[in-house]
């Protein structure tokens, strides 16, 4: 009997399947099915007393046809229906009764698919509202185009830069997963109001719901590093000309340096360009010629450390820079910028690391290294410094440098370290690569040959042990692991960055072993993670999307900051350096900041700050003017200098 009852059962339960997978039809089938089944249990009521003395005063229970099955059957289908109308055309004649009927389940019907309509409507429009496919109403907001890691960054520089700015999203995104990233991010403790659209920024039609003829400044991501998509949207923005007021600072992320030259085709002179490979790999190299160098960049791009500001300040016309830099108690001076006429156009111009003589034009804006502005200019002459003596090392690449990864900005890294080695230095590039292909590659990136760099291939996975069976990790005096999304893991930020700690755990072993002090720099893609590479021997740490998000949101704000940046991380320029504080002044004496800032003026440099050994290389930008140290050996002080090839 159990068997019994579950087969029918299990036979049930496919009809039902069955009939739900034939959609309109089955579900009619079974609508009438139950209808019937039920309306035909129901009529047993007449064997239990429906029909009795002591129902007789009821007054729902029909007794006028047969006192039987007719009766019956009209009192369970009404029971199971509940159709006023039909249950009114009682004792009627036979068609009336079918005419009943049937209208009345048409008014079922129709009551049904008013109500239907009436809740798709309602679901559509809310599912409509939580996709964000509405027009967007807002003036004067920051618009985002694309979706990737360094959209959290740029959000938090927005909200420290413009507090209270509105901002648009629009990305090929579902809206779900950018709230609940955003959430994660803890955007919504920022003062900032964030709008989030779905869809494709190259479209220009979605470019007009998201009101970018309104917007102040436009940024354009690279999404999932799909430059093809950001050049479109270059193309569609530069050649726009129905803007509604004065054009959108525009400025866009290209992620492959491939890709630079073909997208500033497309920009020509009407949209800034930062080239996310070039700018990292030219920071990592600093890095690994200036050991400490990264906390440096860190707090010049944080939202919260110094940064850099324009600012026209009257009382600075026709000083010289050196006078400025002592008068400003609360910011260094590196440079300055000003309006040119080029192409038919005005284009702004600047210039860093001046000579201490050259004096400040009224039309010409101050470049600051601050912590906010404004910045107030107090005239208090020149002094001379006690304790200044002479001295020059300039960093460079040491001898042998370790690479592990295999990223897009290997090559670029490459460049860049050739550029500053010195000939027959040793690079070992260990990543999960065969040596012919990575020799390839290399070769097939390059613009020319490597002249300074003799490049050293193994092929292995950097996070198991027997990786390094032939690599003397002692030998090397610096060690480079990059961000790779290329293992096993798969292509996320997340596990590159789960990847990268996993390696320097395997370092951290490696060295305990040998008892080698190596410096070391790694490649970040989230800030987030950071705090994970404590105690792990990690010298450096380079955030990209810190670097990278920085600049576009700063740039979005103050658009003269473009080519003060493009100086400072452009090749031949000007850079940011740490040189021993004997190389300035004597040691072990005391010592204050405008002693920094007269050593630097008499090198041609600008001095920026400190880095102190004795408190685990703390980095000072922009030193209070009062304070007192004795420097040592071990001190470094941090440098606006040309670069020297």
């Amino acid at each position: 009997m159990p068997a019994l009852l579950r087969k029918i059962q299990e036979n049930i339960r496919y009809l039902v399947d069955q009939a739900f997978a034939r959609k309109f039809v089955g579900q009619s089938l079974l609508f009438l099915t139950l209808v019937v089944s039920v309306t035909l249990i129901g009529m047993t009521a007449m064997f239990f007393g429906l029909f009795s003395e002591e129902n007789a005063g009821i007054r729902t229970i029909p007794r006028d046809i047969d006192r039987g099955v007719l009766d019956s059957l009209w009192w369970s289908l009404n029971q199971v229906m509940r159709l006023p109308g039909f249950e009114k055309a009682y004792g009627a004649t036979v068609p009336v009764v079918i005419y009943s009927l049937f209208l009345s389940l048409m008014g079922l019907v129709v009551f049904s698919v008013l109500i239907s309509l009436i809740n798709n409507t309602m679901r559509s429009r809310i599912e409509a509202l939580r996709k964000g496919d509405t027009q967007v109403l807002e003036r004067n907001h920051v618009l985002l185009l694309g979706w990737n890691n360094k959209i959290f960054s740029i959000l938090q520089q927005l909200a420290r830069l413009q507090p209270g700015v509105k901002v648009v999203i629009l990305a090929p995104r579902d809206i779900d997963m950018m709230q609940e990233q955003l959430r994660i991010a803890g955007i919504q403790r920022e003062r900032i109001k964030v709008i989030l659209r779905s869809g494709t920024p190259s479209n220009h039609g979605e470019l007009d719901r998201v009101a970018v003829d309104r917007a102040t400044s436009v940024i354009v991501l690279a999404t999932d590093a799909d430059d093809g998509e950001a050049i479109k949207t270059i193309v569609l923005l530069t050649a726009r000309r129905d803007w509604a007021g004065e054009p959108p600072v525009l400025t866009s992320e290209i992620a492959l340096e491939k890709n630079f030259e073909l997208a500033k085709i497309a920009a020509g002179d009407r949209l800034h360009i930062i080239s996310s490979s070039r700018i990292i790999s030219k920071v990592i190299v600093q890095a690994v010629r200036n050991p400490g160098l990264a906390d440096v960049y860190s707090e010049i791009f944080s939202p919260a450390g110094n940064s850099i500001y324009v600012q026209c300040i009257p009382e600075c016309t026709d000083r010289t820079m050196a006078e400025i830099a002592y008068g400003l108690r609360n910011a260094v001076p590196i440079g300055v910028t000003w309006e040119q006429q080029r192409d038919g156009a005005v284009r702004i111009a600047a210039g860093l690391n001046l000579e201490p003589d050259y004096e400040v034009a009224e039309d010409e804006q101050l470049v600051l290294l601050t912590h906010g502005l404004p910045v107030k200019y107090s005239h208090c002459g020149i002094p001379e410094s006690r304790i200044y003596q002479e001295g020059g090392s300039i960093p460079q690449v040491p001898p042998r440098v370790l690479l592990i990864g295999w990223t897009d900005i290997l090559y670029d890294i490459l460049q860049e370290l050739d550029a500053h080695a010195s000939y027959g230095t040793e690079v070992t590039i260990l990543a999960d690569v065969c040596e012919e292909e990575a020799k390839q590659e290399v070769a097939g990136h390059q613009s020319g040959e490597l002249r300074n760099l003799a490049l050293v291939f193994r092929e292995g996975d950097a996070v198991m042990s027997s990786a390094y069976a032939d690599i003397d990790i002692s030998a090397f005096q610096s060690i480079v692991v990059l961000a790779d999304r290329s293992g096993e893991q798969g292509e996320k930020e997340g596990d590159a960055d789960t990847r990268t700690l996993r390696i320097l755990l395997r370092l951290s072993d490696l060295r305990r072993q040998s008892d080698a002090r190596v410096h070391t720099v790694a490649e970040l893609l989230d800030e987030n993670n950071r705090d994970l590479l404590e105690g792990l021997g990690v010298d450096d740490i380079v955030v990209s999307s810190e670097v990278v998000s920085a600049q576009l949101a700063q740039i979005a704000g103050q658009e003269v900051l473009a080519p003060i940046y493009r100086e400072l991380l452009s090749a031949g320029g000007v850079e940011i350096s740490l040189r021993p504080a004997g190389d300035y002044v004597k040691l072990d004496c005391d010592c204050v900041f405008s002693d920094l800032i007269y050593a630097g003026q008499q090198k041609m440099e600008i001095a920026l700050g400190l880095r102190l050994a004795r408190e685990g290389g703390k980095v000072l930008l922009n030193p209070s003017r009062q304070t007192r140290w004795r420097l040592g050996e071990e001190d470094k002080v941090i440098v606006l200098a040309q670069q020297v090839y």
